[in-house]
């Protein structure tokens, strides 16, 4: 699949400056390169390599697609050597699991990352495990807990303590979790509360909830994947929060449950400039 260009940088951009995150064990900023900000100028000017790499994703996935734009990063941002990316680790015949990526540092250290983007909606109710995926399907407690007991665990089976010395000539690696995404909290407070603290850019509210929000953001536009990272780029159409809108959703909802992503921006001047990320979900979300 080709992707635009613009659209490309932005979440290249996006990763690069790191700016959310649920779990960053060891941040991608401290292994970029002293002058990824001129490299990431040059490749602005001329971003063939990158368009060129991202159309080689083995799928049109969300995921896939951040996997191959954080690729893309490490190779031509870090300092890092690759070792192996998506290795099947097997014993016997039997697949224990694929590790993501397996990098050397300056220092000879091997380190396992294990990559993903998250976008999780926050149900205080459900306190300490309160952030939620889309589909409830999903959560961040359950993401950490497979990735530190199954993924980055691989490498210290036997099977993976043999591929390890064969990859690396060294049996030791550092775990390196790295959930990315986007924190969408509940809109359960007075709206003017909620829009005052500067720190929201994203939330969640249910569909009867969204009038509420008319005086606040405006200029909607529906996210679709894999443009949930930044807006995507060039003309798009818009929408205002309305009775219609409300109605259109609500009516949707009926027919497929998937709460409804949107970028948006805000009303208030000083901030117009800012992106906003809205959650529309049913009420019985």
């Amino acid at each position: 699949m080709i992707y635009a260009g613009a659209s490309l940088l932005a979440d290249l951009e996006w990763l690069l400056q790191e700016r959310e995150s649920f779990v960053c064990d060891e941040p991608l900023s401290g292994f970029l390169r002293q002058d990824w900000r001129a490299c990431f100028e040059r490749l602005c000017a001329d971003p063939t390599s990158l368009i060129a790499h991202m159309a080689a994703a083995k799928s049109h996935f969300l995921g896939t697609y951040f996997e191959q734009l954080f690729s893309f990063a490490v190779e031509h941002f870090t300092t890092l050597e690759v070792l192996a990316e998506h290795e099947q680790i097997q014993t016997n015949g039997k697949t224990l699991g694929e590790v993501d990526l397996v990098v050397r540092d300056c220092n000879g250290r091997v380190l396992q990352f294990e990559i993903a983007l998250k976008f999780y909606l926050e149900r205080p109710d459900l306190f300490p495990n309160h952030w939620i995926g889309p589909n409830k399907n999903d959560s961040l407690a359950k993401k950490v807990s497979h990735a530190r007991q199954h993924q980055l665990a691989i490498l210290h089976t036997p099977a993976g303590q043999e591929w390890l010395q064969e990859a690396s000539l060294s049996t030791a690696v550092q775990p390196n979790l790295m959930i990315y995404g986007r924190h969408f909290y509940t809109l359960s407070e007075q709206a003017s509360a909620f829009f005052s603290l500067a720190k929201h850019h994203s939330a969640w509210l249910r569909c009867s909830q969204l009038l509420t929000l008319q005086g606040y953001l405006c200029d909607l536009q529906e996210a679709n994947k894999p443009n949930w990272i930044t807006p995507a780029t060039g003309e798009s159409v818009t929408q205002q929060i309305s009775a219609t809108l409300l109605q259109t959703l609500a009516q949707r909802f009926d027919e497929d449950p998937r709460p409804v992503l949107f970028s948006c921006r805000h009303t208030d001047v000083d901030r117009q400039h800012e992106i906003f990320w809205l959650f529309v979900c049913p009420d019985n979300w």
